[in-house]
Parts: structure tokens; sequence; C-alpha cells
């Protein structure tokens, strides 16, 4: 063999050996990227299992005591006041205004109605120094008492701290609760209530007075404040609810209801649904439709639904007040829940989209 065709063989044999490696090395980069592709599928699969985890909730129903208290005293409004000599005057108005909440007075700490009264009856006539909070900020507000009765003082103004009653608990998610389906208002002003804090307690139902078209009814219960009726601490009062954090207690106690998926608002259906609730004395679900979505004051969607269980307007008339917060279901996932009734039809009203509740 001459070494020319010798060098010609070598050359082949070489360019051979380069596209083997090439081809190997490319199956491997290929192999590496499936590789990728499936941890990165596997992980996305993880993600998604986990969020449904996370959204699945326990449906509660149950009706509890509600106790909010105010963060400071608010200020329903201002009136007249008559000194010694039967002289009015209105020492308070366009000083403190509907909607403040008093939180210091003359340097001290306000925390109860009681003590905001007593400090005002025994300020000797001493120009009044309030902190209100009034649209998020503070305000510093003076004002000159007006002697009443020897060595008594008023300023002509109606307060209120704290808020109770009944309601319900829509769902709860690990140590978390939700419930209302609406905010707390205060029923003179009609602004949300700005809360300090507040406890849920338990509630023991004896009735229920049922509605009526142009009265609507109510549940009837008794709340003994006492701790050792505790359920949950309330720590937020938003658009769509009141939340919070459930006692071991009552964790316990619904230990075996279980788990469901939360909706989203584009799995909701016009349609039959049920509203779950224990006005009964025992849980029930009670049959419903949904019969439109529209959006509210708040440019949020709504659901109107109607009451078609004729169980339920037996015994409520519909919806009744105490039941806002009752969870509702269709298809065996938790859409949303009760908020208000028609005060014309107490067999209609309206609830809110869990998500928009949840968010």
């Amino acid at each position: 063999m001459n070494k020319k065709r010798y060098r010609n063989i070598l050359k082949v044999l070489f360019m051979v050996n380069i596209i083997f490696i090439l081809t190997v090395a490319g199956m491997g980069f290929r192999q590496e990227q499936m590789d990728k592709s499936i941890i990165a599928d596997d992980i996305e699969m993880v993600k998604s299992v986990a969020g449904n985890v996370d959204k699945k909730v326990i449906p509660v129903g149950k009706t509890v005591g509600i106790y909010v208290n105010t963060k400071g005293i608010l200020v329903i409004d201002t009136g007249e006041v008559t000194d010694l000599y039967g002289n009015t005057s209105t020492p308070a108005k366009n000083k403190l205004i509907k909607g403040d909440y008093i939180t210091e007075l003359n340097g001290t700490k306000i925390k109860t109605k009681k003590q905001l009264i007593s400090s005002i009856t025994d300020c000797g006539g001493e120009t009044l120094n309030f902190v209100v909070e009034r649209n998020s900020e503070k305000v510093n507000v003076k004002v000159e008492p007006v002697e009443t009765g020897v060595d008594t003082y008023k300023i002509g103004i109606w307060v209120r701290d704290d808020l109770q009653g009944l309601g319900t608990v829509t769902y709860v998610q690990g140590n978390e609760f939700g419930a209302l389906g609406h905010s707390i208002t205060d029923t003179d002003t009609g602004e949300l209530m700005k809360v300090s804090g507040g406890k849920l307690y338990m509630a023991d139902i004896y009735g229920v007075e049922k509605g009526i078209s142009g009265t609507p009814g109510e549940i009837e219960g008794m709340i003994t404040y006492d701790t050792r009726n505790v359920v949950g601490d309330i720590s937020g009062n938003k658009t769509y609810g009141i939340f919070g954090n459930i006692t071991d207690e009552f964790r316990e106690e619904i230990s075996g209801e279980k788990s469901v998926e939360v909706a989203s608002e584009d799995e909701v259906k016009l349609g039959r649904a049920q509203i779950q609730t224990f006005v009964s004395g025992e849980k029930k679900l009670y049959d419903i439709n949904i019969v439109n979505v529209h959006k509210n004051k708040n440019g949020d969607k709504e659901m109107e639904i109607e009451v078609t269980d004729d169980d339920l307007i037996s015994l409520t008339g519909g919806i009744v007040q105490g039941m806002s917060g009752s969870p509702i279901i269709q298809n065996g996932k938790l859409i949303g829940c009760v908020t208000h009734v028609f005060v014309d039809n107490p067999t209609r009203g309206y609830g809110i989209f869990i998500d928009r509740m949840m968010g």
C-alpha cells in the first residue's frame, strides 16, 4: 500500500470517528434535555397538586357569636348640650366628625366607651385634646366642654366601641377561618368598622324568626361571652368577610368533616347548587338555584340566588339574618357563600364567589 493511499484511509477513519463522537454527544444532549423536560413536568405536576391541596378547605356553616373590638371609639354623630343656665350649644360640631375613631384624650389612650365618657365628665372644664383617626390619618382636635351639672361636663357626641351579633363560619383552612362573606359595617355610618381584634363564641340557637316580604327574618340565639366559649380569634375585617384563627377545640369539633376543592369563578354555573347550614340544629344541605351573575357596588361579580328547598323555606322562609357566610356548594366544590337577602322576597338573595372572599 503506497503512502498516499494509506493517508487517505486514515483521514476517512478519523472523520468517521468524529461523526460518531458528535452523534453520541448529540444523543446524550437530547436525552439530557428530555430528562430535564420530564423533571420540569414532574415539578409542575407537584406544584399543581400542591396548589390543589392549598385550595382545599372545610365548608362549615355553623352559626357563631361574633364580638369585635373597634380600633378606638367610633364617633356616630354630634348634637346639642344644655348648660347649667339652660343655654344650648354644639361644642363638638365640625370638630369631631361622624366616622372618626377617638384613640387618645389628653395624652391617654382610650380603649373603652366607658373610659371616654368618664374622662369627659370629670375633665373639670379643661380643654379636651383628642387624637382621632380620620381617613387613615391621625388628626388632633380640641373641644371645649360644657358644664351641664355641678362639676359634670359633656361635649355632645354619640359614640360606639364594640359590636356583637350572630354570623356563620364559611370555611376553615388549616387553623384559619373565613366568615360572613361581607364586612362588619357600622349601622349608623355605613362604614367598614376598623377593628383591633375580636372573638368567635359558641352560640346556643333556640329558634328562627321566619322572613316575610318586607321583614327579614333572623336566627334567634344566645351568646355567653365567656372565655370557655371562645372558638376563634378575629384578626381582620375586610370587604368580603371577617378572618382569623380557630381554637384547638373548634378544630377538633370539625376534624371529621371532609375537605373540598375551592372552585374558581369561571367554574360556577347558573342552575342548581346547595347551601350548607346548621340552622335546623344539625348540618344539612338545602337546594338553591343560581339565577344570575352580575356586578355589585364594588365592581365585583356576585351571584343572585333563589332558595328552592321546601324544608328550608318552611323552617326560615328562605334566607334570614345570621345565615350570612353559609357555604354554597356546587358539583362538590365550595363556590361561595350567602351574603344578603332580598327584603321584599326572603327566598332570594346574594352570594359572593369564594375566590373573591379568599383573595
